[in-house]
């Protein structure tokens, strides 16, 4: 596999992450999203997630709306 010290940064904090949520990818994204969040208010930024067909994912519900 092809790597660099940027990806193995990113590979270090996903498997950190994937720990903390036990292996459960609902907790996963949750954390996920709390970080985000944090970061968010701290540097006062805002992300944008992605979109999909025009609606967006409900990670807390399973749902998709468009």
């Amino acid at each position: 596999m092809i790597t660099n010290p940027l990806l193995e940064a990113k590979y270090k904090v996903q498997k950190q992450l994937d720990e903390e949520a036990r292996h459960d990818i609902v907790e996963y994204a949750k954390n996920s999203h709390r970080l985000v969040t944090e970061i968010e208010t701290k540097y006062g930024i805002k992300f944008k997630y992605a979109s999909a067909q025009g609606g967006y994912a409900d990670i807390y519900s399973g749902n998709i709306h468009a």
